[in-house]
C-alpha cells in the first residue's frame, strides 16, 4: 500500500464533500475498489460511526483502521480535517463571497450532486450484487419512511435513527 495514495483518498473525499456521510461514494470507490476493505467493513464503519458520539463524518477513522490499523487511522483523521480547517481560515478573506449567489450555487450544486452520490451508495450497500429486488421489502419501506419523515422536517431525526434501530432490530436477520 502506498501511503501518500491513501492518505490522497481521504484528503480528496474530504475535499469534496460537505459534510456526514457526503465523502463515502469517493472513499468506498477507493477503498473498496482498491482491496483495501471490503463492502462489510465500510457498512461496520458506519455502524461504528452512528453508535458513536460525535460527527458522523468520523467513520472515515474506521475505514482508516480497517484498511491500515492505527497508522491508517491516524492518516485518515489528519486528511478528513484539514480541508474543514483550511476551509475555516479562508473565511476569514473571503467572508463577503460567501455571502454571494455563485457561492450559494456551488454550495447548492454540490450538495445535491452529493446527496444523489450517497443514495446511489446506500443503494449499493443495501445490494452489492446490484439487484435492489433482492433487498428485503422491510428495509426499502423503511429507507423510503426515512426519507419522507426527514423532508417533512416535523419529527426530530434522533426519533427516526431510533425508530429505525429498532426496527433492524425486530426485523433484521439473527
Amino acid at each position: 500500500m502506498n501511503w501518500g495514495e491513501f492518505f490522497w483518498s481521504f484528503l480528496k473525499a474530504s475535499t469534496f464533500s460537505v459534510g456526514g456521510l457526503s465523502s463515502l461514494p469517493l472513499l468506498r470507490e477507493d477503498l473498496v475498489g482498491g482491496g483495501l476493505v471490503t463492502e462489510r467493513q465500510v457498512l461496520e464503519a458506519l455502524a461504528i460511526a452512528r453508535l458513536s458520539p460525535g460527527p458522523s463524518g468520523l467513520f472515515l477513522v474506521s475505514l482508516g483502521y480497517f484498511a491500515a490499523g492505527v497508522g491508517g487511522a491516524t492518516l485518515a483523521l489528519v486528511a478528513g480535517i484539514i480541508p474543514p480547517l483550511t476551509f475555516v481560515v479562508l473565511t476569514g478573506f473571503f467572508r463577503k463571497q460567501l455571502m454571494s449567489a455563485w457561492a450559494a450555487g456551488v454550495i447548492r450544486g454540490m450538495a445535491l450532486s452529493t446527496a444523489g452520490l450517497v443514495i446511489a451508495t446506500g443503494i449499493e450497500l443495501l445490494s452489492p450484487e446490484g439487484a435492489i429486488w433482492t433487498v428485503p421489502v422491510w428495509q426499502l419501506v423503511l429507507a423510503i419512511a426515512a426519507v419522507l419523515l426527514t423532508v417533512q422536517g416535523k419529527i426530530h431525526p434522533g426519533l427516526i435513527i431510533g425508530a429505525g434501530a429498532l426496527a433492524g432490530l425486530l426485523l433484521g436477520p439473527s
